[in-house]
């Protein structure tokens, strides 16, 4: 399957979700689980719902390319 091509917003949202999470999960401690820490910390911080929360943890930004948009010139544009 093909990666898929994310916005670089997608890709900080999900660094900084996975960052956060590092921080207060715990496992085998269910005041500490992934649904708390969505519940005491990202929710509040993101306004995101726990499906979309578990997709940005299982997104690798290092190894995703970020989406070009149109309206962004690329830096070899013009240089024939």
């Amino acid at each position: 399957m093909a990666k898929k091509k994310r916005h670089k917003s997608t890709l900080a949202r999900a660094t900084q979700v996975k960052r956060l999470t590092a921080l207060h999960y715990e496992a085998g401690n269910q005041s500490k689980c992934y649904k708390a820490v969505w519940r005491v910390w990202i929710y509040p911080e993101f306004g995101i719902c726990y499906r979309t929360y578990l997709d940005l943890l299982g997104i690798d930004p290092e190894a995703e390319e970020p989406r070009r948009t149109q309206a962004e010139p690329s830096l070899f544009d013009g240089m024939d």
